[in-house]
């Protein structure tokens, strides 16, 4: 007596692992930013420096808005996983779509998680009346009443400690 095993090679599991891997690599890619850290909109350019003293400092979070990255790999691995579902191409169908949509915003909200920093919010007061205040990651380390300087760059305004 002969028995026939029949396999079904599904390629959706054997890329899940792979792709999954992908996935963790990139988000420890994740753009990282501070007051050492200069964009290629900045490389070159001048940057205007000003003198101010530090009248408060807070503690801040500072969350992304979206994670393209994170709901792109969702999405893909989603897709993946719901295709799996169902006995029929119409009910894979339909598990690919709705894994896919699950997974972006599953993916989305990892990604936004992943990147979210501490940071401060450093008020500075310049002396002629003209008082801001600066969002930037919690990398400087500055104290009330302390003389920083400001640089305004191309890509955005930075606080660091005046010598």
């Amino acid at each position: 007596m002969t028995q026939e095993i029949s396999v079904q090679y599904r390629p959706a599991r054997f890329l899940a692992v792979p792709l999954a891997a992908l996935a963790f690599t990139l988000a420890g890619c994740a753009t990282s930013y501070g007051s050492g850290t200069v964009s290629s909109a900045a490389v070159g350019s001048a940057s205007t420096i000003r003198q101010g003293t530090v009248v408060a400092v807070r503690a801040v979070t500072i969350k992304p808005e979206t994670s393209l990255l994170g709901a792109a790999t969702g999405a893909i691995l989603g897709g993946l996983a719901g295709s799996e579902l169902g006995g029929g191409d119409k009910a894979r169908t339909a598990g690919g779509v709705a894994g896919a949509v699950a997974g972006g915003i599953a993916g989305n909200e990892a990604g936004k998680a992943l990147n979210t920093k501490q940071g401060l919010a450093i008020t500075v007061d310049f002396g002629n009346g003209d008082i801001k205040e600066f969002v930037q990651p919690a990398d400087t380390v500055v104290q009330v009443g302390q003389v920083v300087n400001v640089a305004f760059r191309a890509d955005g305004a930075y606080i660091s400690a005046a010598y």
